[in-house]
């Protein structure tokens, strides 16, 4: 095994995508494969003391769902970033992923060298999605985006997408910190870095720029 590998666990319940998953992280270079299951209750069942780096979850699982395995990864191993893995691409699911901790969102059409490129990303401290599931994702916390500010919305990561709306419902930065498992001051990072993307200097202009309807 190369030193430099990272461990990784695979929840999904359709047995032939499992295998070849599996098939394909077991010959990875950067990755260890070492828990797969096909429900959640499997993997809790499964989970001992291993380090799990990362966890490609499906979200529509028999029994518990996806987003609540996120709850529970989060919660028992704040490091370990979970990425949805699903053909299921409705906005609502996505957004309740994200809060539960979800770093990321792929779909299964995604190829199997991208979707790895894509882990790799998460655990450089990325977020993972594709253009079509970000936009969802803008449309869940403001569905009346004006389309003059759809290129600067585009340009925030999915994790600043995440801060924004939680901060349009209130939370103060440590309640933020709180939610995303991170310290206040990686929030205050990710906030100085939204308010350079769009050119603002204040809370109150980023509420009020994307300001929800009442």
């Amino acid at each position: 095994m190369v030193s430099n590998t990272r461990t990784l666990a695979i929840i999904e319940d359709r047995q032939v995508i499992l295998d070849s998953l599996t098939v394909f992280f077991e010959s990875s270079e950067r990755f260890e494969l070492i828990l797969t299951a096909d429900s959640a209750e499997q993997f809790m069942e499964r989970w001992g003391d291993e380090r799990i780096d990362l966890l490609l979850c499906d979200i529509g699982l028999p029994g518990k769902s996806g987003i609540e395995v996120a709850w529970y990864t989060k919660r028992r191993s704040s490091s370990t970033q979970v990425v949805m893995y699903t053909v299921f691409d409705d906005k609502d699911a996505i957004f309740q992923a994200l809060c539960a901790g979800a770093s990321g969102y792929l779909l299964k059409n995604t190829p199997l060298p991208q979707v790895e490129e894509r882990l790799i990303e998460v655990l450089n401290g990325g977020s993972v999605m594709s253009p079509h599931v970000a936009r969802m994702v803008i449309s869940h916390f403001n569905p009346h985006l004006d389309k003059p500010y759809a290129p600067d919305a585009e340009r925030l990561t999915p994790r600043e997408i995440e801060i924004v709306s939680l901060l349009q419902d209130g939370h103060s930065y440590k309640q933020v910190a709180a939610q995303l498992y991170v310290s206040v001051d990686t929030v205050k990072y990710h906030i100085r870095n939204i308010y350079g993307k769009l050119q603002i200097s204040s809370r109150t202009e980023l509420i009020n720029k994307y300001k929800r309807p009442t």
